[in-house]
């Protein structure tokens, strides 16, 4: 087994095909196909199942994929590991954020990098929580910002923040206040991401299920622009957390109260892949920036105070 061989596996698993990975890599197909035969005798068992459109993964091959993607990024980032040790971090690194900050976030990250680490190629990904929860468990990004680590499995997490939940219309509701109660919000006609991909859906469910109330979403939108246009048309309104608010100052926006609704924001990395020196220092601008935005009140939370070790004195 060779590193080449290991790298044309995973180029192959994330074309989808031997022609677009062959193209990719830079190698003739037959050759490329010699590889992996070699790979698959040597092994023993087989790795890509070849169908009429493409190859998938046989199981053996998924995990061999899983180990071969660490064994290459740990090979590929040894010396940037060392360049950095000369105190400019070096290297590649790709963050998660959620798609409802990323509006917030997104510029603040960049500008910031550039600035203060220009040694850094940074890759951000926005989308839904479960799209960052994964791409964390599965090591495709180095560490993201997340509101549903407790969901997720081998990851280490450092609570942020916590923050409260909006309902958010173009329609006023009669209101003493800033508030809406929960009873009201949950009666209303909502637009919300489906609960497999949403963790704020999945959090609104379990406070109205505790609350002994019945959620019920009369429309689904995968994406934000899909969601917004609902809300904006006035055919629904929605729940949301406070970037979305800042974001939409034409909207009228409530508080949801008795009981709120809170969440928890976190900085989780998986634990199968340890955060290289140039993660680290994203990883401690990210934690800045999330500090900062809540202390400026972009984004409307309370901060956690981080768990001090007990002193031996």
């Amino acid at each position: 087994m060779t590193l080449k061989q290991l790298r044309y596996l995973i180029a192959i698993a994330e074309a989808g095909s031997f022609s677009s990975a062959a193209r990719r890599a830079y190698i003739a197909q037959p050759a490329l196909s010699r590889q992996i035969n070699l790979l698959e005798s040597e092994l023993q068992m087989q790795l890509l199942e070849r169908l009429h459109d493409g190859v998938s993964l046989t199981d053996a091959g998924r995990r061999l994929y899983e180990i071969a993607r660490s064994v290459v990024q740990t090979i590929d980032t040894v010396k940037d590991e060392l360049e950095s040790t000369k105190g400019n971090p070096k290297g590649r690194v790709a963050i998660a954020i959620p798609v409802t900050a990323s509006a917030l976030l997104l510029p603040m990250i960049i500008t910031r990098a550039k600035d203060k680490f220009p040694g850094i190629e940074l890759i951000v990904r926005d989308g839904l929580s479960q799209e960052g929860g994964e791409a964390i468990e599965l090591g495709k990004v180095d560490f993201g910002v997340v509101p549903n680590a407790e969901e997720l499995e081998h990851v280490h997490a450092e609570p942020i923040f916590t923050e409260e939940l909006y309902w958010l219309s173009v329609q006023a509701v009669p209101c003493p206040d800033d508030s809406i109660t929960l009873v009201k919000a949950v009666a209303s006609t909502l637009v919300m991401a489906p609960r497999a991909s949403s963790h704020l859906r999945r959090r609104v469910e379990q406070a109205a299920i505790e609350a002994g109330l019945e959620l019920k979403v009369h429309y689904e939108q995968q994406t934000a622009q899909g969601l917004a246009s609902l809300v904006r048309s006035g055919l629904a309104a929605t729940i949301c957390n406070w970037p979305a608010v800042e974001e939409n100052p034409q909207y009228i926006a409530r508080r949801i109260i008795e009981p709120s609704v809170r969440r928890t924001l976190s900085i989780a990395y998986s634990t199968h892949r340890p955060l290289t020196f140039a993660a680290s220092c994203m990883r401690d601008l990210v934690r800045a920036l999330l500090i900062e935005v809540v202390q400026t009140e972009r984004w409307k939370g309370e901060l956690i105070k981080p768990v001090q070790a007990p002193s031996n004195d």
